[in-house]
């Protein structure tokens, strides 16, 4: 519980009015401490969002460009979609492709015979199935060349027996209403065949999978590829380069046509893709590092925003905010970092390219770094141009591959060394976080000596009044007792 203080009661004075303003011009400097570690937080927090972005673009967009197989994409098309859908590996070789379907891969399928017994459920024991279960006789499931055996006894049930269908990689299932299993392989193909054998083979009768059980069974999928006959356990079909997903046979003079060609129209479009990214970036980073100056501005006190619009105290804190990174040495380093890289030359066979070449261009002086694709209709300033790099993609993408991911290769690196942890900053961070951190404890350890050096001279000041107030107490009646004699003696 806090000390009672009776103040004031000699001198007449506010005594707390008097020491509270004393103290507001002491109480400045924790202020400032305050503000710094507002800024610092805001700081903080604006970093790791403009970190967050840059890595993404460091694994998204500038990764995926600096790779050279991003460029060696190839389309495939279909001449009957539906009986062959078809995608092309970079592997493919471009050209027309001839396709005949002559048989579709399935499973195998075991549907077995009713038994004549009432109401058999899983829980349902085998010995009620009249199987002798005193030899614990065996049933082998095979498939392939793996084998699982099941063994019987007095207490094993139906649904023992399906579970170890399904454990041994089968699809199973005991139909109550009809009175028999249903076992199919789950995957196509002969590979994936099964066989279902026992020690008694009249065991197999009595579950209706003896002689009188009905199979279908397994097939490969079989195409005529450019004049080979293929075979494949699955209907997804991979050969040279292409995979096939076979849907229905054809007929026996049809056959299906497979055009494979450069996919022109996605590296454009992974190219068009890192420009926006770019300029996202670009965008961010220009308006943190060139921000108005909010010289003047600090964070607000409790007292200041009780006298403001929370309108007015978002304008306040967002112009305080907008300013942070103003100038910031970090900062100007990343923007110079990706403007020089992708502003510089590639030579090939002594010719030297550049982003322009192929029509990837600067605007003016004041977009600081913006880049546009010329002939482009989503880049306003110059999609009336010449689309050069759809031309350069059509013929040269040589050209147009080497220099595009040697200069994301460029900047890949260096935003990998800018991101190596140090003692300022972590791994995959490009500013110094640790730094920042490590402020903002210092600033709280320095406030907190600062707040313990405050309630030590407000005490001072109230002992110092107290002792005020004690002496005017004691002049007082020491003057009343004077005055008192003296009335005492003109009596």
């Amino acid at each position: 519980m806090g000390e009672l203080r009776l103040t004031g009661l000699a001198s007449g004075m506010d005594t707390d009015f008097i020491i509270e303003q004393l103290m507001k011009a002491h109480r400045l400097k924790a202020t400032k401490i305050e503000n710094k570690i507002t800024t610092t937080e805001w700081k903080q927090e604006k970093w790791k969002e403009l970190n967050s972005k840059i890595y993404s673009f460091y694994t998204n967009q500038l990764s995926k460009l600096r790779f050279q197989s991003s460029f060696l994409t190839k389309k495939a098309v279909s001449s009957n979609q539906n009986k062959v859908e078809v995608t092309a590996g970079t592997n493919a070789a471009d050209g027309t492709h001839i396709i005949k379907v002559k048989q579709l891969a399935s499973a195998q399928f075991m549907t077995g015979d009713k038994i004549n017994k009432a109401n058999i459920s899983l829980s349902t024991k085998l010995t009620d199935l009249d199987i002798d279960a005193s030899s614990n006789p065996t049933i082998t499931i095979k498939i392939g060349e793996q084998s699982t055996e099941f063994t019987i006894d007095e207490n094993k049930t139906v649904g023992d027996f399906v579970n170890a269908l399904k454990k041994a990689g089968l699809n199973a299932n005991f139909d109550t209403v009809h009175n028999r299993f249903f076992i199919s392989s789950k995957e196509s193909g002969k590979e994936n065949e099964f066989t279902i054998t026992s020690s008694n083979p009249e065991i197999l009768e009595k579950l209706g999978l003896g002689s009188k059980a009905s199979v279908v069974d397994a097939q490969d999928a079989e195409i005529v590829y450019n004049g080979v006959t293929l075979t494949s356990s699955s209907n997804n079909f991979t050969v040279n380069g292409l995979t096939l997903i076979l849907k229905e046979t054809t007929a026996v003079d049809e056959q299906i046509s497979i055009t494979v060609s450069n996919n022109t129209e996605a590296v454009y479009n992974m190219v068009k893709d890192f420009v926006k990214a770019y300029n996202e970036l670009i965008t961010e980073f220009n308006k943190a590092y060139y921000a108005d100056s909010a010289r003047g501005f600090d964070p607000l006190t409790d007292e200041e925003k009780e006298k403001m619009t929370d309108e007015q105290i978002a304008k306040w804190e967002s112009k305080i905010k907008d300013a942070l990174l103003r100038r910031d040495n970090t900062l100007g380093s990343l923007i110079t970092t990706f403007r020089d890289i992708l502003s510089d030359s590639v030579s090939i066979n002594g010719k030297k390219y550049s982003l322009s070449s192929f029509g990837i261009v600067t605007g003016d002086y004041s977009e600081k770094g913006l880049l546009h694709i010329s002939g482009d209709s989503d880049f306003a300033s110059v999609a009336l141009s010449e689309n050069k790099l759809m031309d350069a993609l059509n013929n040269n993408p040589d050209e147009v591959m080497q220099v595009l991911s040697k200069l994301a290769s460029d900047l890949y690196n260096t935003l990998t060394e800018k991101m190596k942890s140090t003692s300022l900053s972590s791994a995959l961070t490009v500013y110094n976080d640790k730094e920042l951190a490590k402020q903002i404890t210092d600033y709280k350890s320095e406030l907190k000596r600062m707040e313990d050096r405050l309630s030590e001279l407000e005490e001072k000041y109230y002992r110092q009044f107290s002792a005020m107030e004690s002496a005017l107490a004691k002049m007082n009646s020491q003057s009343s007792f004077l005055m008192s004699m003296l009335g005492m003696n003109n009596n």
